[in-house]
């Protein structure tokens, strides 16, 4: 008996297809495995024809989106869903639905029930079949895929980030838009740059001009535009912004950048917006040594970065503090002042005179064994974590969201009643916005609690995350053949800030971790 005749299907019964690439697929694809969608489809259509599902429509996720509003297709497929078209849904798995957050999982769990008017939806996959509405187990088991496959998004995401970091540590080219002077070259081993002859001279000309010549960024374009040399983009007028952003890219001198101008996300009319804004745009800036070519030497950059680089920091290439940015007084919040001697004294971080806290001075070394020990005692404290993990009560945290899950449904039957008594005559329109909007209160009120009590599971993945970062950061410090900017940016990637209090009796160093 195939699934067809199990699900006792009627002539109006369809299905409908639902395909969208994940990261992890688009990486597969790189590396040769073939295209993702073409291959599910295959395997969905095969499925559907070996069990007797009739296919109505197939629809197919190209753009990528985090969220359910960046996604046109499942928003078509959710519509005609609610509309009546469709008995259920196949998918390769669950968590191709979703990896939004707990607002997209409520959408998908809604639609599935309240779905082929109100009957209710199928959500079939090679392996198993999701009755959410017939079977309270199957509809805990979905939500719990679709919590867990957010978690693995966000898993894979860290881990693509921290990829991309090692390839601009190894001295790879990672933006996909090349600077000017330059053409992108793809390696077996990653992405490089090459001069661009035409563009490379001219490059080299405008720091000239900057530096010898002592020309400002405006007198600099209107002579290239004199001289009929075309923009990166072929517009024959050079702007002043496309002038210093060449004066103040490091890049030119054979660096690469990383964090520069990071991605930013922010929920604008319910849709996720990312955008990359200028300010502050250098502040957690990291350079390591690029494969490329230099266009520049290191002094020239320099000497043009004194006149048109803000950021003092970024300018001096020549970082000697590895602890840069990152040191502060515990009492007043000031940054410690790094002092290297060349006479051969050993470093000491200073404090400017404070009458609140009265900071002392610290030799560089005593710092470094404190701070190497802190990170230590981080790793200890994940490690002992990971191993009481099973002593948490995690049963009783899920009893606490299957109450609220129930609760909640309760909530959605007594909106479903109130909307049938308003509609009959029985309520009238004062009543029924009074009466909705508690509904909707509460509603949100048990979703919230919900999302705090799934979020406050454990799961190991985060602490053996951390402990590799931290190992990582570690093997560093402790690398000779590094220098302070390269220890600095591996700092950078993981520590928000480090505290520091010294007395003559007393000697405190605390390690905040990024989020």
């Amino acid at each position: 008996m195939n699934l067809a005749e199990q699900l006792r299907l009627t002539e109006s019964d369809q299905f409908c297809i639902y395909l969208r690439k994940s990261r992890a697929d688009a990486e597969a694809e790189k590396l040769g495995e073939g295209e993702t969608l073409a291959r599910h489809e295959r395997i969905l259509k095969d499925f559907a024809t070996r069990e007797g599902l009739p296919i109505g429509k197939i629809y197919k996720e190209i753009v990528s989106g985090e969220t359910i509003a960046d996604r046109c297709e499942i928003q078509e497929m959710i519509k005609e869903s609610y509309e009546g078209m469709w008995k259920g849904i196949l998918v390769v798995e669950v968590t191709r639905l979703s990896r939004g957050n707990q607002g997209d999982a409520q959408t998908i769990m809604d639609c599935l029930r309240y779905g082929n008017h109100n009957k209710g939806m199928l959500v079939v996959t090679p392996t198993k079949i999701y009755d959410i509405v017939h079977s309270p187990d199957e509809e805990e088991y979905m939500e719990f895929e679709l919590f867990m496959s957010r978690r693995e998004y966000k898993m894979i995401c860290n881990r693509m980030k921290r990829g991309k970091l090692q390839a601009v540590i190894e001295g790879n080219f990672m933006s996909s838009i090349r600077p000017y002077g330059y053409n992108i070259l793809k390696l077996k081993s990653g992405r490089t740059l090459i001069p661009n002859h035409e563009e490379a001279p001219v490059v080299k000309k405008i720091f000239e001009w900057a530096v010898h010549e002592h020309l400002s960024a405006g007198a600099i374009a209107k002579r290239l535009d004199a001289l009929g040399i075309p923009t990166y983009t072929g517009v024959p007028e050079w702007s002043l912004d496309t002038i210093k952003n060449i004066l103040q890219n490091p890049t030119y001198t054979g660096k690469v950048r990383w964090n520069y101008r990071p991605s930013i996300k922010t929920m604008i009319d319910g849709k996720l917006v990312e955008s990359r804004p200028r300010s502050n745009r250098t502040e957690q800036c990291m350079l390591y040594d690029g494969k490329h070519e230099a266009i520049i030497d290191e002094a020239l950059f320099y000497a043009a970065s004194k006149r048109f680089y803000s950021d003092k920091t970024k300018a001096n290439l020549k970082l000697v503090n590895p602890l840069a940015g990152l040191l502060f007084c515990s009492k007043c919040k000031t940054a410690l002042i790094y002092r290297h001697y060349k006479d051969g004294r050993i470093p000491r971080y200073f404090h400017k005179t404070c009458k609140l806290c009265k900071t002392k001075s610290q030799k560089a070394p005593v710092v470094f064994d404190a701070l190497i020990a802190s990170l230590k005692s981080h790793i200890k404290d994940f490690e002992v974590k990971i191993d009481n993990q099973s002593n948490v009560n995690e049963v009783n945290i899920n009893n606490q969201i299957d109450a609220l899950q129930k609760e909640l449904i309760k909530q959605q039957s007594k909106l479903s009643k109130l909307f049938d008594g308003w509609e009959n005559g029985l309520i009238d329109d004062n009543e029924f916005t009074k009466r909705k909007n508690i509904n909707r209160k509460r509603s949100k009120s048990i979703n919230a609690q919900i999302e705090h009590l799934k979020n406050s599971i454990p799961t190991t993945d985060e602490y053996e995350e951390k402990i590799m970062c931290l190992t990582d950061v570690l093997n560093a410090l402790r690398d000779p053949s590094l220098d302070a900017k390269e220890k600095n940016n591996y700092l950078k990637a993981i520590i928000a800030k480090i505290e520091i209090h010294i007395t003559d009796k007393d000697f405190v160093l605390d390690v905040f971790l990024k989020d």
